[in-house]
């Protein structure tokens, strides 16, 4: 048999997005203790994204194993985003939009446009996985690192409300042999 659990984690805290460069904190982490089972799926959500030029933002996470997402990367053109909240789920219906407006908070798939990026501090020579299903089967304690940068000069931002993490893990139990 199985046990599906699932659970809630965030870091509260305010990531300043520079004009160009790494974030503040660089990497923002949350620490997961004692969960047991694997990850059976994984999702984040950015709390309160505000930019002049979301284009130009780029956002990693990395499981405690090394398994890496692009969850969004040259998307939302040149237009201004406010206090945005937006959840990246690998079941949303859409992705966000390359070079127009991102109008609303809500649920996407991770969107990531314009070919790779070397995001500093993290593996550069590899491709980051398109997808959250990517980290399932892995470990789910340890350090999740969220890795924001902004690639280009001139403009800047904050995630006011920083991030949060829903993980579900599956808890597998074989028969018991006497």
């Amino acid at each position: 048999w199985s046990l599906n659990l699932t659970t809630d984690l965030s870091n509260p805290a305010l990531i300043t997005i520079p004009d160009h460069g790494v974030s503040t904190p660089y990497p923002s982490t949350i620490n997961v203790l004692g969960l047991s089972g694997r990850v059976s799926k994984a999702t984040v959500t950015l709390h309160g994204l505000t930019h002049t030029f979301p284009h130009d933002v780029n956002v990693l996470l990395v499981s405690p194993s090394g398994s890496n997402v692009l969850v969004m990367s040259h998307t939302g053109g040149g237009h201004t985003v406010t206090n945005l909240t937006l959840t990246f789920d690998d079941a949303a219906s859409g992705f966000l939009p390359n070079y127009d407006s991102i109008t609303n908070s809500g649920s996407y798939k991770p969107s990531s446009y314009e070919g790779p990026v070397a995001l500093p501090g993290t593996a550069a020579s590899k491709l980051y996985r398109p997808v959250l299903s990517g980290m399932n089967w892995s470990n789910p304690n340890g350090a999740w690192s969220l890795y924001v940068f902004d690639d280009s000069p001139g403009d800047a931002g904050v995630i006011a409300g920083g991030w949060s993490l829903n993980l579900q893990t599956l808890v597998t139990v074989g028969p018991v042999v006497d």
